[in-house]
């Protein structure tokens, strides 16, 4: 009797606490993405002087991200098995249905999520003047 389709309201709640992470997460990788760029202003500096495009500087922050992303989905989803058979062990009755494609689907979420936090960064890496890159400190 008590399933989420049995329960009204339960989808839009759920729809609501996916939206708000995503904009949470969105936000962190943002500002942690803008962060790393800002301390790294000089290497960027070096790379445009010695004649990197603005497209290479956006595709090495693009790749950074990613192997970041697939990190952290790779950290959490052993994170989530590891839980699932503790919480198993400790209470046994309790039954934790872990399904693939929502794995699959949390995953996609993380790596777009990552990939548009870390555009706007990687644009102003781009947009750098190498000169003032360089005299950065």
């Amino acid at each position: 009797m008590m399933t989420p389709s049995n329960l009204p309201g339960f989808r839009p709640f759920i729809g609501v606490v996916i939206g708000v992470s995503l904009v949470i997460g969105f936000l962190v990788i943002f500002q942690s993405m803008y962060t790393a760029v800002m301390e790294r202003t000089r290497e960027i500096g070096i790379l445009k002087s010695m004649g990197a495009s603005k497209l290479y500087i956006i595709n090495v922050i693009l790749r950074e991200t990613v192997v970041l992303a697939l990190a952290g989905i790779a950290l959490g989803v052993a994170v989530s098995l590891a839980a699932r058979v503790g919480i198993q062990q400790r209470w046994p009755l309790v039954h934790i249905d872990q399904s693939g494609v929502w794995m699959l689907r949390a995953m996609v979420i993380a790596i777009v999520g990552a990939t548009l936090g870390a555009m706007y960064p990687a644009y102003k890496a781009a947009q750098k003047d190498p000169i003032d890159a360089l005299a950065y400190e």
